[in-house]
C-alpha cells in the first residue's frame, strides 16, 4: 500500500505532465497561428465598416482607398451650441488615412506580437483607422474654428427708465472652445461622421446679474428714492428730483463691477428749470457752432450767474445714499462763467474738415429711425481740447422711451432681434471719420461678423453699458461733430455721413509714436 507521500508524489508528477502538455499545445498553437496568417488579412476584418477579410494585404489597401474614396474628401460639419456650423475639409485640416498602416492594423501579416497573434485567432473585426495628420495644417485649422466659435460674455447693465426706476439687462455668457477639442473632434468623426459637435466652455461675464443687481440695492435704488433739497442760503432752495438724477446717471464698467458716473453737464441740464426759481439766478451759455450753412458759424457764450456744474454734483452726491429728510445738500448762488468762450471759439480756428466718413444701408425703417436719433444727438456736439468723446455717454441709452426701434444687433455670430439694432453703424461711421482725423483712438471693438459695407479693419460695434466707441480730441482746439442721415426708401439705400470739423493738422498736439 502506497504511503501518503508516495501518492502525493504521483499527483504532481501527474499535474506537471498535465501543464506541459497544455504549455506544448500552446505553443504550437501559438506557432500555427503564426504560420496561418501569411499575408491575408484575417477573415473578418473591417476598417470603418469596409470588409477586407480574406484579401491580401495590396489588395485590402486597394479596396479601402476606393470604398472611403468620397468619405475621406467630404467636409466634416462641426458644431457648438445653436448658432456655429462649420464645414470642414479634411485635407485642409491636414487629415487623411493612412491605408497600409489601416491594414497592418487588422492583424494581416505575420508577427509574434500577442495581439496580433490573437486577432488571427479570432477571425479579426471592427479596426480603425489610423490617420495621418499634418500637424501645421491642424493646428492652423483647429485655431480658425476655436476663434470663429468663440463669443464674447456681455456684461450685465444697469440704467434708469424713463420713469427712474433702475432697471438691469441681465449678463449672457460667452463661450471658447479649445483648438484641441477642434482636433478631437474632427479625428473622432473622420472618415465615417459627416457632422461632430464641439466641446465648449462657458465663460462669465465681468459683470454679472448679480453685481448688477447688488449694485442696484446698495446705490442706484438709494439715489433716486426721493428729491434731494438743495439749499442756496438766502436765494432759496429747490429739488433736485428723482427724473433729474436718473437722467444724468449712467453706470460705467470700474475695477469688476459697475459704478454710478454723474454727467455734470446733463445734470445742469436738467435742473436748469428747478433752478429758475431761486433768487438771483441767470442762466448761462458755452460758445458753440451753428452749422449748416457750409461752414460752421459761432454762437456766442453768454456768463451766468447760479451753481457750478461741478458743484453741483459733489453737493448732492453725498446725499444720494440717504433717506428722507436726510436727503438734504448747500450749495452756493455764484457768477458762472461760461465753460467754453466765445474767445476759445475763435481761437478753436475751425476752418474745415479734418475728418469725413460716410456708410451705406439698405432699407430698413428701424436704420431710419435709429440712425437718425443718433445724428440728432451728436450733431453740433463739441469735444474741447483733451476731452474724449463718448458714443454711449453722448447717445444715451438706446430704448424704446428714447425713440429707438426694434432691429437686428449680431450676437456671436448670428443676429437676434434688439431695441436700437443698427446703432453700430454709426459707431463704424464716427470711429473713421475720427481715424481720418488722426484723432485719437481710446476705445473701440470690432463686430463678430463682418459686412462688405464697413472697411475691413476699421469698423467698430457699441453695446450701451458694455461696449462703446471712443475717441479723444487730442488736438489743441475744440472739434464740432456734423452728422447727417440721409433715409432709405424701398428703391433706394440710405447713408450717414460724419464731419469732424477741426483747425488745421498743424496745430494737433504731438504725441509719442508707438
Amino acid at each position: 500500500m502506497a504511503t501518503d507521500s508516495t501518492a502525493t508524489a504521483r499527483r504532481v508528477r501527474i499535474a506537471a505532465l498535465a501543464a506541459g502538455g497544455v504549455v506544448v499545445l500552446a505553443g504550437v498553437t501559438y506557432v500555427g497561428a503564426y504560420a496561418a496568417a501569411g499575408d491575408a488579412v484575417p477573415r473578418a476584418a473591417t476598417v470603418s465598416g469596409v470588409a477586407i477579410g480574406g484579401q491580401s494585404h495590396d489588395q485590402a489597401v486597394h479596396t479601402l482607398e476606393q470604398a472611403l474614396a468620397s468619405r475621406v474628401t467630404a467636409p466634416v460639419t462641426l458644431t457648438a451650441g445653436d448658432d456655429l456650423k462649420v464645414g470642414v475639409t479634411p485635407a485642409d485640416a491636414g487629415l487623411s488615412v493612412d491605408y497600409a498602416a489601416s491594414v497592418d492594423a487588422t492583424g494581416a501579416g505575420r508577427s509574434w506580437a500577442p495581439g496580433h497573434i490573437w486577432r488571427v485567432l479570432t477571425g479579426g473585426g471592427p479596426t480603425a483607422p489610423v490617420l495621418a495628420v499634418d500637424r501645421a495644417a491642424m493646428d492652423r485649422t483647429s485655431a480658425q474654428v476655436a476663434d470663429q466659435g468663440k463669443v464674447d460674455p456681455r456684461n450685465a447693465t444697469l440704467a434708469y427708465d424713463d420713469k427712474a426706476q433702475a432697471q438691469i439687462e441681465p449678463a449672457v455668457p460667452g463661450r471658447t472652445i479649445a483648438p484641441s477639442a477642434v482636433e478631437q473632434a474632427l479625428v473622432h468623426a473622420f472618415p465615417a461622421a459627416d457632422s461632430a459637435t464641439l466641446e465648449t466652455q462657458q465663460v462669465e461675464a465681468e459683470i454679472t446679474t448679480a453685481k448688477a443687481e447688488q449694485v442696484r440695492k446698495d446705490w442706484a435704488d438709494l439715489a433716486v428714492s426721493g428729491p434731494v433739497i438743495v439749499n442756496a442760503g438766502d436765494s432759496g432752495s429747490f429739488k433736485v428730483t428723482p427724473a433729474m438724477i436718473a437722467s444724468a446717471t449712467s453706470f460705467v464698467v470700474k475695477d469688476g463691477t459697475l459704478a454710478p458716473k454723474i454727467d455734470a453737464k446733463r445734470l445742469e441740464t436738467a435742473t436748469k428749470p428747478a433752478m429758475k426759481q431761486v433768487k438771483g439766478v441767470q442762466e448761462g451759455q458755452d460758445a458753440t457752432w451753428q452749422l449748416g450753412s457750409g461752414k460752421p458759424s459761432i454762437v456766442p457764450s453768454k456768463d451766468g450767474r447760479g451753481v457750478a456744474r461741478d458743484d453741483l454734483v459733489k453737493a448732492i452726491e453725498p446725499a444720494l445714499t440717504k433717506q428722507g429728510d436726510a436727503r438734504r445738500a448747500s450749495v452756493a448762488i455764484t457768477a458762472v462763467p461760461a465753460a467754453f468762450t466765445t474767445d476759445d471759439a475763435k481761437k478753436a480756428d475751425v476752418a474745415g474738415v479734418i475728418g469725413q466718413f460716410t456708410t451705406y444701408f439698405p432699407h430698413a425703417d428701424y436704420r431710419n429711425t435709429n440712425l437718425g436719433l443718433v445724428a440728432s444727438k451728436i450733431n453740433g456736439y463739441v469735444v474741447l481740447p483733451g476731452e474724449t468723446f463718448s458714443l454711449n455717454d453722448v447717445v444715451g441709452k438706446r430704448d424704446a422711451a428714447s425713440g429707438f426701434a426694434d432691429g437686428w444687433v449680431i450676437l456671436g455670430t448670428r443676429e437676434v432681434k434688439e431695441v436700437g439694432g443698427g446703432v453700430s453703424q454709426s459707431a463704424t461711421t464716427i470711429f473713421n471719420a475720427a481715424f481720418a482725423a488722426g484723432l485719437e483712438d481710446v476705445e473701440h471693438h470690432p463686430h463678430s461678423l463682418w459686412f462688405d459695407r464697413y472697411p475691413p479693419g476699421r469698423e467698430a460695434t457699441v453695446y450701451y453699458g458694455s461696449l462703446d466707441m471712443r475717441f479723444r480730441n487730442d488736438t489743441d482746439h475744440a472739434v464740432v461733430i456734423e452728422a447727417n442721415r440721409v433715409a432709405s426708401t424701398p428703391g433706394s439705400q440710405g447713408s450717414l455721413t460724419v464731419k469732424l470739423w477741426g483747425p488745421p493738422r498743424t496745430t494737433r498736439s504731438s504725441r509719442p509714436i508707438r
